[in-house]
């Protein structure tokens, strides 16, 4: 990887067509959002010291400093954003169709990227193909490659085949082995030739290449893309810090659309690139709670982008949308209906917030934690939780149900392990993690956030260089109990069967302890902490 940080290109100059236009229709991870909920808000985000002052790394007024346009109003705070009810897949079906009736079919282009098949109870029990309809519902013309190729490995070339959609990727053999990912999906729209290049996960399970030569391979593809198209477009399933570092190095590409890092950024965010050249990144977020439409114009024989976010409200559809809005919700309540009772059988309720996306930890993570503890029979034991971003907001003594729980893992099979773990050992594993939120190249960023740690006392101070960043307090257990997503972990009993176990036999009364949270130093002032806003 050390070559990673000057890895670049020379530009083939992109020939936009005269008076061209075209339409994108943009969304990605999705995340099994079956119904409207309450929009998932961070308080805190951080990205590396680097970048601090830059999209997407802001919360609250942050954004307002930052972002140049108007801010929706869900976004400002954890707190104002469960006065809204957004998403579910109907709303954005019906959204989506009134779209390109409006704007004329033959000039739109529905991308769909990152985890749209996997995410919660659904895609879990029925092994991702309840995401293949539900991509049909709403009528994307290519997607990426994302979990579904890892987590039902044996399945996903028949998931790709009966979807009929080119699904994009740039893979070597061994991640792909049948062909049935695509490097590059070319389209014609409104006269203009479209090459849509496809960016996997860097950090996917079933990813063996050095970072510097999955870098290579994706920029051959986009120069390849060039050669042939008016308009060159990127899908990263990569993270929000992994799409900002192709953004600056893809010198052929005229857009990037990421995914991947479950961020909104109310607009397109420009990015730098050596030779002074500016592209557009978006950031779409996350459930189902919009889309974008990108108006892409030529303009003197170049691209001009506009991006307007659209929320997926269903009380503001028109009343066109409405009635197709109709017809669509029979048709996911058709898809949802063999599963309904099993996935929202309520086995819970506590008095708190529920709620989890946070820089250091949510009252998920308490939960969690207690749920490990409780397992390993061990009060006192160490537990370590990833910094995983999948939530879902429970407001106090709400039903907390099977689905909630499987959406924890954003619908992974899980298992529940202990493993012996020095004090030399636990700082070093955080240190690595604090690497992949803060440090650089930015490419290091793998969409978790810092990990969550019970028993033992912690700091992280942002800025510090590399290895020098994180302070135990005092020593873990001599065996620490955690879970992982990972087809290499450890077997052990699946989180969410865990979690049912324990909220069945807990009080619903009980309050939560707070979430185990790192001390985090040198952050205050940062547009994206703001640690007062959090639910709790």
């Amino acid at each position: 990887m050390a070559g990673c940080s000057s890895l670049g290109s020379s530009r083939t100059q992109s020939r936009a067509p005269a008076s061209a236009q075209v339409e994108l229709l943009y969304y990605a991870d999705t995340l099994d959002a079956f119904h409207a909920d309450t929009p998932c808000v961070p308080a805190t985000r951080l990205g590396p010291a680097s970048m601090l002052g830059r999209a997407p790394w802001a919360t609250g007024k942050g954004i307002n400093a930052i972002a140049p346009g108007t801010v929706p109003a869900f976004m400002t705070s954890p707190r104002q954003a469960t006065q809204f009810s957004l998403g579910g897949y109907a709303t954005l079906a019906a959204m989506l169709e009134a779209l390109r009736k409006t704007l004329g079919t033959d000039r739109c282009l529905t991308l769909e990227n990152g985890q749209c098949w996997n995410g919660g109870g659904m895609g879990y029990l029925t092994r991702g193909a309840s995401g293949v309809d539900v991509s049909g519902l709403l009528g994307s013309d290519a997607r990426v490659s994302s979990d579904e190729r890892t987590q039902w490995y044996d399945d996903s070339a028949a998931l790709y085949r009966r979807y009929g959609k080119p699904v994009l990727g740039v893979l070597d053999h061994a991640s792909n082995p049948d062909d049935s990912v695509s490097g590059i999906g070319y389209f014609e729209r409104g006269g203009v030739d479209i090459a849509v290049v496809g960016a996997t996960n860097p950090y996917a399970h079933d990813e063996h290449r050095a970072l510097d030569v999955w870098f290579l391979a994706v920029q051959e593809q986009v120069a390849q893309a060039r050669q042939q198209a008016d308009l060159v477009i990127v899908l990263a399933d990569t993270g929000s810090g992994s799409g900002i570092w192709l953004a600056q190095r893809l010198q052929d590409a005229d857009i990037l659309l990421c995914a991947r890092g479950l961020d909104l950024w109310p607009d397109l965010v420009m990015v730098d690139q050596a030779q002074g050249r500016q592209i557009p990144v978006c950031f779409s977020g996350s459930r189902g709670v919009g889309l974008f439409q990108i108006s892409c114009r030529s303009v003197n024989g170049q691209w001009q982008f506009k991006a307007a976010f659209h929320s997926a409200d269903e009380q503001a559809l028109t009343p066109t949308a409405r009635a197709r809005f109709d017809y669509y919700q029979t048709e996911v309540e058709r898809l949802r209906a063999p599963y309904q009772d099993w996935l929202d059988r309520s086995v819970g309720r506590v008095p708190d917030w529920l709620w989890r996306r946070d820089t250091t930890g949510g009252s998920w993570d308490s939960l969690i934690l207690e749920a490990l503890r409780h397992s390993s029979g061990e009060t006192t034991q160490t537990g370590l939780s990833p910094g995983q971003r999948y939530d879902r907001i429970v407001p106090p003594n709400g039903a907390i149900t099977r689905d909630h729980l499987l959406s924890l893992s954003g619908g992974h099979s899980t298992s529940v392990f202990s493993l012996s773990m020095t004090t030399d050992s636990l700082r070093r594993l955080l240190e690595r993690e604090s690497d992949q939120c803060f440090d650089d190249p930015i490419l290091l960023d793998n969409s978790e956030d810092l990990p969550r740690v019970i028993g033992v006392e912690w700091e992280c101070q942002y800025g510090t260089e590399r290895g020098q960043r994180v302070k135990l307090r005092n020593a873990p257990s001599e065996r620490v109990i955690s879970w992982s997503s990972r087809p290499d972990a450890p077997s052990g009993d699946p989180l969410w069967q865990i979690l049912e176990r324990y909220l069945l036999a807990r009080d619903p009364k009980a309050p939560l302890p707070l979430p185990p949270r790192a001390e985090l130093r040198f952050v205050d002032g940062h547009p994206g902490w703001h640690p007062k806003r959090r639910l709790s």
